[in-house]
């Protein structure tokens, strides 16, 4: 009978330190499921971080040591840097992580992965998943945050034709938020470092579009970007930004009637013209030829701009690759003109009046001229024609009458 206490002392010095072990230790996975849903312990086990056995302590580290239960409502952000340092100092440079300062709140983590369900980006029931990735971003940019430019401007991605190969037809390869601004170092467009900024969208729309990326820079708007010249166009100037349509949709800016006037925005631009010392009168000179013409009142046949300079790899004139070199002239308007010989070359579509003085320009001036006052003398003897025999009816009226 004395025994008893003898056996009882350990059992009991046991209880004691198990429970203040698990006192000091904070509370098990299990004991979380006692007040937390069991969809939660669902979510966790489907996801990544369940996948890698973590636990809820592993994230929510604040809790670690709390002895009173239940805790506190609201917690501290989940420490994700424990494990991912790497990415937490890009997003600390961020505009994201600016929010907070600019007064547009603070971007967590789990606004964009997911809370307790994080998957992979390669599994399609992401959030990050390519196909799911835009309508993820404009949780917030459509509705919560109102960006610069406004909630409409957002909205063109969707009328993209990025957007549209992504949606419409599930090609995960095609261009989403992500692909151009960034994952977690996204930065302000004014940020020369920003992928979106002049300084490095060029790059940037050549991570997909690879070969027209290096005809662009072997042309002459290519090699005043490599030099460092801001007014030089890029890639957005001409296709614009999240409205980036093909260029057979007639709302695109670099359909075939608008893109003699998307050029026109340098090339006649006089402040540009000085400062680089560009002939000007572009637009001018090419609106009164019959292309020009044409092309006004809708013509998609017609040539405009690129037809005879090019698109991505536009050339000087001197450069013997150049699509208006003399030499390739012949060959650049036989596309639309079939057997067109050499003196096509001898003719100038940008001819201003004060190079008609000049020999090998004076035929093509004169002949415009002989054009000009040809149809402007026949449409006089029309209207002539058309007022006289008005006149007789109206005269021949009264005397009838």
């Amino acid at each position: 009978m004395k025994a008893r206490p003898i056996c009882f002392l350990p059992g009991l010095f046991l209880i004691l330190f198990f429970s203040f072990f698990r006192a000091v230790s904070g509370q098990t996975e299990e004991d979380c499921l006692t007040c937390h849903e069991e969809t939660i312990k669902q979510k966790i086990s489907s996801s990544i971080h369940g996948e890698v056995g973590l636990s809820c302590l592993d994230c929510h580290q604040d809790l670690k040591g709390v002895k009173e239960f239940p805790h506190a409502e609201k917690l501290q952000p989940a420490a994700c840097a424990s494990c991912h340092a790497d990415l937490l100092k890009k997003w600390e440079r961020s505009i994201h992580a600016r929010a907070s300062a600019m007064g547009l709140g603070r971007v967590y983590c789990s606004d964009c992965h997911g809370g307790h369900e994080v998957r992979p980006a390669r599994d399609p029931q992401s959030s990050i998943f390519p196909l799911n990735l835009p309508r993820t971003c404009e949780r917030c940019h459509l509705g919560q945050v109102e960006t610069p430019r406004g909630q409409e401007f957002i909205r063109q991605y969707e009328k993209s034709i990025h957007f549209r190969a992504l949606e419409k037809a599930g090609l995960t390869i095609s261009a989403n938020c992500s692909h151009c601004h960034g994952s977690h170092d996204i930065l302000s467009i004014e940020d020369p470092e920003a992928k979106t900024s002049r300084k490095k969208i060029v790059y940037t729309c050549g991570q997909c579009h690879v070969g027209i990326q290096q005809a662009y820079l072997e042309g002459v708007h290519g090699l005043d970007y490599i030099k460092g010249i801001k007014d030089v166009p890029v890639c957005t100037d001409c296709h614009l930004e999240h409205n980036i349509l093909p260029s057979s949709d007639a709302r695109s800016s670099v359909y075939a009637t608008k893109v003699a006037s998307v050029c026109s925005r340098c090339h006649d631009d006089q402040a540009i013209a000085r400062q680089y010392g560009m002939l000007t009168a572009r637009w001018k000179t090419y609106s009164e030829t019959y292309h020009g013409t044409a092309s006004r009142y809708g013509d998609i046949r017609v040539a405009n701009c690129a037809s005879c300079h090019g698109y991505h790899d536009i050339r000087p004139s001197s450069d013997p690759k150049s699509s208006i070199h003399p030499a390739n002239i012949p060959q650049t308007c036989g596309r639309c003109h079939p057997g067109a010989s050499r003196r096509f070359a001898e003719g100038r579509v940008h001819l201003m009046p004060d190079q008609a003085e000049i020999p090998k320009y004076r035929i093509s001036y004169i002949v415009k001229m002989i054009y000009i006052i040809l149809i402007a003398t026949i449409i006089s003897i029309f209207l002539l024609f058309i007022a006289a025999d008005l006149g007789h009816r109206l005269l021949k009226g009264r005397s009838h009458g």
